[in-house]
């Protein structure tokens, strides 16, 4: 036997004891996947809701008809409108993933994924668990599990396995933030994820997941040590203006899924309406996986749609870092789908709400429309919002 095929025998054994003992030590991979732990959070929390004017025998199956009462509300963003003390008490669903790698100073972070209305926390992980569309291509979590991050995914209240609330008077923007805010106080102490105790939480969201994200810089600015913002611009008014195109309509009527829902949750029912709305330009994203997401859409709650433009204020006292992600063929933030670049661009504004923020930076992928996660552009854009973390010392 040649010296070189002695030596590639032992090589041979060596590395088949390695696996042996890494698998013995409990040890993944370098190919691993994140170890997800699915969690059901008790929670309560406690806002002022607003009493929005819905006429009397609001007709949920005529969708001009939702769709101008929300135009009417947005437009009129400047009226005030009764509060009312409003509570929520039930159970937040989640995921909780360990990374599959380990890097020292990310072990007490984690990433709290906040999703958009008519997706749950399936979004953050490429539409699918385990497993995404196109393996882990669109999996925000697998990306930050593969940099040392752990992950919260959970599903708002109202949308997937959480409870489901009052989709007009309870399920609103106020009484979402205060939940938001009670599960970071829950994620500090020990309490949200047994065994496991954090001391810095970046929010992570997506369209009314980042209006969320602007609502808790605002309402309690010491919550977050870090912002991404995804599917995000300066106004609402864009989102009432294009809604009709989707076709709002009661999930309960739309699909058996949603069996027993009350009227007030809603679904976009218009392929080709949902697609024009949330999709980029044509070759930006895989027809495949728009279909999954149409196929597969959670609920909004109607109480969401009018209360959206209430989190798009300045945040006077924050000054964790921003970064926001929003493509220039978004059309939930940018009327026309036009979102262009430079300082008169929806995403610059949109820095102007945190202007004590230790820096606030955005990305513009271009082609790209509001489904940040969801196009061909997802990991340039998972790349981008994590070197910013690394940047500002996460």
């Amino acid at each position: 036997m040649s010296v070189s095929t002695r030596l590639t025998s032992v090589w041979r054994l060596y590395s088949i004891a390695a696996v042996l003992l890494l698998s013995l030590l409990n040890i993944p991979a370098c190919d691993a996947n994140p170890n997800c732990t699915y969690l059901r959070i008790p929670l309560s929390a406690t806002a002022s809701n607003e009493v929005f004017p819905i006429p009397v025998g609001l007709n949920y199956s005529n969708p001009a008809a939702i769709s101008a009462l929300v135009q009417t509300i947005i437009g009129d963003a400047f009226t005030p409108y009764p509060l009312i003390p409003t509570t929520f008490t039930g159970i937040i669903a989640a995921r909780y993933c360990e990374p599959e790698v380990t890097v020292a100073n990310r072990s007490d972070v984690v990433q709290l994924f906040m999703s958009g209305v008519t997706e749950n926390n399936l979004y953050w992980f490429g539409l699918g668990y385990p497993t995404g569309f196109d393996g882990d291509m669109y999996s925000t979590v697998d990306y930050a599990s593969k940099q040392g991050y752990p992950t919260l995914a959970i599903d708002r209240i109202g949308v997937g396995n959480s409870t489901h609330p009052d989709p007009i008077l309870q399920q609103q923007l106020n009484l979402e933030e205060a939940v938001s805010h009670e599960l970071v106080l829950m994620l500090k102490a020990g309490t949200a994820v047994p065994g496991k105790t954090f001391n810095r939480v970046i929010f992570v969201g997506h369209s009314y997941g980042s209006v969320l994200g602007n609502a808790q810089a605002t309402n309690h600015p010491g919550d977050i040590s870090a912002f991404i913002l995804t599917g995000y611009g300066v106004s609402g008014i864009p989102v009432a203006v294009d809604l009709p195109q989707t076709v709002p309509f009661p999930a309960e009527l739309y699909s058996p899924r949603f069996a027993g829902f009350p009227p007030g949750y809603l679904v976009t029912s218009s392929e080709v309406g949902r697609r024009g709305y949330l999709w980029g330009r044509p070759g930006s994203f895989d027809p495949n996986i728009f279909l999954m997401d149409y196929n597969d859409e959670d609920v909004v709650g109607l109480g969401e749609l009018l209360s959206i433009e209430g989190g798009l204020k300045e945040a006077p006292s924050s000054t964790a870092p921003v970064f926001i992600v929003t493509g220039d063929a978004d059309d939930v933030f940018c009327l026309a789908a036009t979102c262009g670049d430079g300082p008169s661009s929806p995403q610059a504004q949109a820095c102007t709400l945190f202007p004590k923020a230790e820096v606030c930076e955005y990305f513009i992928p271009v082609g790209t429309g509001h489904m940040i996660s969801l196009h061909y552009s997802a990991q340039t854009s998972f790349q981008k919002y994590h070197a910013f973390l690394a940047s500002v010392g996460f």
